[in-house]
């Protein structure tokens, strides 16, 4: 299970994120947004872990059938037929293709794949995808197959939210910043927490905000965060309440972890992979 958000969900999470106040009526979408098939696409890079130079024919043939096996199985398009006549040519030819011959079909199959999610996706899957594709690296595709198409898809049912690092807010420097540069920083972080319906943080950052400004600046530096880890705590048990079998077990792992990084990840981008797999 991943909760390291990658650089393409990172660029699909920049073209999603919408101000965390607008709330918008879920359109109409059909099944196929709603409800797709759901797999993971390999790094087929991770799958060769023999060294190619020194592999026995039988070593480098197993790995060309593990290979092709897997591309079957992600139904790509041209990789198992090129796998195919590599193996049915020479040992020394084989060897030369899984050096670095197969990339080149891998990554047309995956490019493919996205044109694909792109066009049976709405406007948010289409706008995301197109981003993936001008980035054009490998990277960027399995980051977008394999988790971005799923927020995109939530944008497009409406389903959407997206948790701010309230961490990345805090732009000033706490000791040198004036008292008005510290309240106004104080209410841009409760306008957040009350737009994303946080439970705690909102109503301390308007007891710190009535109190003096050095106790603001002493709590803008360290105390708000015990009330933000409550709050993302508790957003992930609301989200495992309402899910399915995988949302469930996911968000236990994720619980049983217990640090705002990874409640961060799955509330962005793990629990609409999770409800992916919950529909199909």
């Amino acid at each position: 299970m991943r909760w390291k958000i990658p650089a393409g969900v990172v660029l699909t999470l920049a073209f999603l994120a919408p101000p965390a106040s607008a709330a918008a009526a879920p359109p109409a979408v059909n099944a196929a947004t709603t409800c797709p098939t759901v797999f993971v696409y390999a790094d087929f890079r991770d799958r060769i872990t023999i060294d190619l130079d020194t592999a026995s024919d039988t070593e480098v043939r197993l790995l060309a059938n593990q290979l092709q096996a897997e591309a079957r199985a992600e139904k790509l398009t041209t990789s198992p037929g090129r796998f195919q006549t590599a193996l049915d040519g020479t040992p020394e030819n084989l060897r030369t293709y899984l050096k670095s011959g197969w990339q080149t079909s891998w990554r047309i199959d995956l490019r493919v794949a996205v044109n694909q999610t792109m066009s049976a996706g709405g406007p948010n899957v289409k706008a995301a995808a197109q981003i993936v594709l001008d980035d054009g690296t490998v990277e960027a595709f399995l980051a977008f197959q394999n988790d971005g198409r799923y927020l995109a898809r939530a944008a497009d049912a409406g389903n959407l939210k997206l948790f701010a690092d309230f961490r990345s807010l805090i732009t000033i420097d706490l000791d040198t910043a004036s008292d008005l540069e510290v309240r106004l920083l104080a209410n841009q972080l409760q306008a957040e927490a009350k737009a994303e319906k946080l439970t705690t943080l909102p109503g301390r950052l308007q007891t710190a905000l009535d109190g003096t400004p050095e106790n603001l600046r002493t709590y803008l530096k360290s105390g708000w965060l015990t009330s933000w880890t409550i709050d993302l705590r508790v957003a992930v048990n609301q989200a495992m309440s309402a899910g399915g079998p995988n949302v469930k077990a996911a968000a236990q792992v994720v619980l049983d972890d217990g640090t705002r990084d990874v409640f961060l990840a799955f509330l962005n981008h793990g629990l609409y992979v999770a409800r992916a797999q919950d529909c199909v």
